[in-house]
């Protein structure tokens, strides 16, 4: 479901109130949803995505593209970095894998321990952008499957950092065009709907829309820019969702509408 048809209904759903697209294509600077009449809206929202790009360029070309069948014994996971180089990846994956096969070594950290046990081995697993291997089948086909390095750490549970971090978000010279389209908007509110995707957000953030402790939200309010009266904010992997309506946050359901 495109983002922008996700927002729209979980809008309309939660105010109780038509939301129309209002982004045609037909000028430049459109924001891309309203309620009320084109000419005299009463809300207009802009949509954007909180995207870590690294991470995403790197998994696109790299996990996305599904297991690599190479000319190995085993079959192996193999942990990138955000920053890896795949095509680079690739090209060394072989015969640095067949290396560690016939040294008999199948869990292999990218770490300090083995900085300091195998320099030569550290250098260039982390030269790569491979930040872990481990076979899990030594008699196997060959098969390589690509992963990304997760974030992690205490989960958020009250969404205490969600407040600064969107007002930074907001205020970030990135997001220039979303309060400019928001600006001349005329509307009486100016609402952003914000869709973290994964790693695009801080970790506190990131879990604390994933997860956290149900019913709980932040106890202070954003310090947003003066062209936004209202915040919506998703994350694309969980379920729940955290509106800032000017004067209180509450949780919403941020699961899209599905149709029988």
């Amino acid at each position: 479901m495109a983002g922008e048809e996700w927002a729209r209904q979980i809008i309309e759903r939660e105010l109780g109130q038509p939301v129309v697209k209002n982004d045609d294509g037909s000028l430049p600077g459109m924001y891309d949803l309203r309620i009320g009449p084109a000419a005299a809206p009463l809300f207009a929202i802009e949509c954007v995505g909180a995207v870590d790009t690294t991470f995403t360029e790197t998994w696109n070309v790299g996990p996305a593209k599904g297991p690599l069948k190479i000319a190995i014994a085993g079959d192996w996971n193999v942990e990138l970095a955000p920053t890896a180089r795949v095509k680079r990846v690739k090209q060394h994956l072989e015969r640095v894998l067949q290396d560690l096969e016939a040294q008999g070594i199948y869990n292999l950290n990218i770490d300090y321990h083995l900085k300091w046990s195998h320099r030569a081995l550290f250098e260039e697993f982390e030269s790569l952008g491979i930040t872990h291997a481990s076979c899990y089948r030594t008699s196997g086909a060959g098969t390589v499957h690509l992963g990304m390095a997760g974030t992690g750490g205490a989960v958020s549970n009250e969404g205490i950092e969600v407040p600064k971090w969107i007002g930074d978000f907001l205020r970030h010279p990135v997001r220039e065009d979303v309060l400019s389209k928001l600006k001349s908007s005329g509307a009486k509110e100016n609402h952003a709907f914000v869709s973290a995707e994964l790693h695009g957000a801080p970790w506190p953030v990131e879990s604390y829309l994933m997860g956290g402790a149900p019913g709980l939200v932040p106890t202070e309010q954003p310090d947003l820019p003066p062209t936004v009266t209202a915040v919506w904010i998703i994350s694309t992997y969980g379920g729940k969702g955290l509106h800032w309506d000017g004067k209180s946050w509450r949780l919403f359901d941020a699961r899209p509408q599905r149709h029988s």
